[in-house]
C-alpha cells in the first residue's frame, strides 16, 4: 500500500518546535511529510498573508498533491488566518484538513466547524496513528486524541486522550535541514530550511509547567490531562546535549541557544549534570526562562559558569493583589527581590523581568506598587512589557466576564483586530494601543518602563512631583521613553552582533583553557 503524503503547516514561527517534532515522528514511521512555514514571528509587524501569498501557498499545495493537510493552530490571535487558509487549501487540493495545537485542543467542536478533523493534545504518537487509518477512512473511533464528524449521524465524536508520553528521550529530534520545507517570506515561497544561516537554535528540556497561571493555557491543559500521567516531564541531560551537538552539525553558524521551557528545569541533580556537561561539550552562551521561586543560588552559579547569558523571569505584576487574585500567582514581594539578589550575586549578564500590564483589573495603586518593586530590584535588568490578552479557555478570561471587567462581545472584538494590534508589547507608545485615552495609565506605564535605567530613576523622581496632574508631564515622558527605547534597541543590536561574531562563551572558554594548564587548580 502506498504511503500517504502529509503536508504540515505552521503559522508565524520558523522555529515551530511542535511542527518539527511531528514531522520527525512521521519520518520515523516511514512517512515523507512536507512542511510549510507561513511567516516568521515579529510581534511589532505581524500581518495577515496577502492575497498573493495565499495564492502561492495554494499553488504549491496543489502541486505537491498531499493526502491530507495538518495545520497547527497554537494561538487564538491568528484564528482567522487559520480559517481562511483552511478554506483556500481545501479548495485547492480537495483533501481533508486536520487541526492541532492549543486552540483546537481546548475547543474541538468549534474547530470542527472549519476543519475536517481535530487532533487534541500532544500529537506525535496520535498523528502517526491517524496516518495509519487514513487510507481506509474507517475505525476513526480507535484513534485516541482524534475528534471528527461521524458520517451518517453528523454527530461530533471526541475520542479519549492517550496517556502523556513520559519518555521524552524516545522522540526523535525536531526536523531540521533542507529537503522537505518551504517558507513564506515577503511574497515568496522558496524551498529550503528557514533556519539555515541562523545563529540561534531553540529547544526544550522539558514539557509541562508546575504552575497554573490564570492567563496561560497550561492550567487548562493540566486539567485536560488529569489522570493521564505526570504533566511536568524532563528529558535526560544526555538527550539534550545530543540534540545540541546534532543542531551544530546542521547549523554551522550556530552561536547561541535559547531554551523555550515554560520554566527551565530546576531539579538540583539535573542542573548539576547539565551545567558540567554543557560547559565541557558545548560552551555556547544560552538563554532560559525562570520563576522567582526557582532561583537557587547554587543552580544559577553553575549555569552562569556553563554559559548562561540571559534569563527571563516572569513576575507579571508588582502588585501582590493582581498576582494573587487575578493571575493566580503566590510569590511574595520578598521572594521576587530575593531572587533578584541571587541573579545579581551570580553575575548573570542579562536579566529580564516580564510584566503583563494594560488590562481591565489594574488600578493606579497596582501600577504604583509595580513601579516601587521595579525600583527595588537590583540593577542592571531589563523589562519585557506586554498587554494582557484574554485568551479563550483561560481562567483570566472567565474572571473578566464574571466580574464585568469586559463583556464577551468586547473580548471577541479584540480578537478581530488586525494582528499588528493584537500583539501588544513594548511598542505600545509607538503603536497606538489606546492607552493615551487614559492618561493616568500612560503616566504609570512610562515610569515603569523608565525604572530599568539608572538615569530613569532621576526622571521618575522628577515626574512624581505633583502626581495628581500627570497629564502635563506625559509629552515629556513619552519623548524620553522614545529616546531610551532607541538606546535599548541599539544596545540589543550590538549585543546580537557580538554573539554572531563570537563562538564559545568567553567566560567558559577562559575556564576551559585554564583547566588545561598543567598544575592549574
Amino acid at each position: 500500500m502506498r504511503k500517504i503524503k502529509p503536508l504540515l503547516i505552521g503559522l508565524y514561527d520558523y522555529n515551530h518546535l511542535g511542527l518539527r517534532y511531528l514531522s520527525s515522528r512521521l519520518k520515523s514511521g516511514g512517512y515523507e511529510p512536507v512542511l510549510f512555514f507561513v511567516k516568521g514571528f515579529a510581534s511589532h509587524k505581524t500581518r495577515e498573508p496577502s492575497p498573493g501569498e495565499y495564492r502561492l501557498l495554494a499553488a504549491k499545495a496543489r502541486e505537491l498533491a498531499p493526502d491530507f493537510i495538518g495545520l497547527s493552530v497554537m494561538s487564538s490571535l491568528y484564528l482567522q488566518v487559520a480559517i481562511d487558509l483552511t478554506r483556500i487549501l481545501r479548495e485547492a487540493t480537495g483533501v481533508p484538513v486536520l487541526w492541532g495545537g492549543v486552540h483546537p485542543t481546548l475547543f474541538p467542536e468549534e474547530s470542527l466547524k472549519h476543519a475536517d478533523f481535530v487532533l487534541r493534545g500532544e500529537g506525535e504518537d496520535a498523528l502517526l496513528e491517524f496516518c495509519a487509518h487514513l487510507p481506509t477512512g474507517r475505525d476513526w473511533g480507535q484513534v485516541r486524541n482524534l475528534c471528527y464528524w461521524e458520517e451518517g449521524t453528523g454527530e461530533t465524536r471526541i475520542n479519549p486522550l492517550r496517556p502523556l508520553r513520559q519518555d521524552l528521550d524516545g522522540l526523535p529530534f525536531p526536523d531540521l535541514g533542507p529537503g522537505n520545507k518551504y517558507y513564506l517570506a515577503g511574497n515568496q515561497l522558496p524551498a529550503g530550511e528557514p533556519l539555515a544561516g541562523r545563529y540561534c537554535y531553540e529547544l526544550i528540556g522539558s514539557r509541562g509547567c508546575p504552575y497554573q497561571c490564570s492567563f496561560c493555557c497550561n492550567a487548562s491543559l493540566r486539567d485536560l490531562y488529569r489522570g493521564k500521567g505526570r504533566y511536568l516531564r524532563l528529558r535526560s541531560v544526555e538527550n539534550v546535549i545530543a540534540e545540541i551537538k546534532w543542531a551544530r552539525e546542521n547549523l554551522p553558524r550556530l552561536r547561541f541557544l535559547r531554551f523555550w521551557d515554560e520554566i527551565f528545569p530546576a531539579k538540583k541533580e539535573w542542573v548539576e549534570e547539565f551545567a558540567c556537561r554543557y560547559r565541557e561539550e558545548v560552551g555556547l552562551p544560552f538563554e532560559i526562562w525562570g520563576h522567582p521561586n526557582h532561583l537557587r543560588a547554587e543552580n544559577i552559579k553553575e549555569l552562569v559558569a556553563a554559559g548562561l547569558e540571559k534569563i527571563v523571569i516572569g513576575i507579571q505584576s508588582g502588585s501582590p493583589r493582581v498576582r494573587r487574585e487575578i493571575y493566580n500567582r503566590r510569590e511574595t514581594q520578598e521572594q521576587i527581590l530575593a531572587g533578584g539578589e541571587v541573579l545579581a550575586a551570580a553575575g548573570v549578564p542579562v536579566v529580564v523581568y516580564d510584566l503583563i500590564l494594560d488590562h481591565p483589573f489594574e488600578t493606579a495603586g497596582d501600577l504604583q506598587e509595580t513601579l516601587e518593586l521595579c525600583l527595588k530590584i537590583p540593577k542592571p535588568f531589563r523589562l519585557q512589557l506586554h498587554g494582557l490578552s484574554l485568551l479563550p479557555g483561560t481562567a483570566v478570561r472567565r474572571l473578566a466576564e464574571e466580574k464585568g471587567a469586559k463583556t464577551c462581545a468586547e473580548i471577541e472584538a479584540e480578537f478581530r483586530r488586525p494582528l499588528t494590534e493584537q500583539y501588544r508589547s513594548i511598542h505600545w507608545w509607538r503603536r497606538g494601543r489606546g492607552t493615551r485615552a487614559q492618561p493616568w495609565k500612560t503616566y504609570w506605564y512610562s515610569l515603569i518602563y523608565l525604572s530599568q535605567f539608572r538615569l530613569g530613576e532621576r526622571i521618575i523622581r522628577w515626574a512624581r512631583k505633583g502626581e495628581e496632574k500627570p497629564r502635563k508631564k506625559l509629552r515629556v515622558l513619552l519623548g524620553l521613553q522614545r529616546l531610551f527605547n532607541c538606546y535599548l534597541l541599539w544596545k540589543l543590536g550590538t549585543e546580537r552582533l557580538k554573539l554572531i561574531a563570537g563562538g564559545k562563551n568567553p567566560r567558559v572558554q577562559t575556564q576551559l583553557n585554564t583547566s588545561q594548564i598543567p598544575g592549574s587548580s
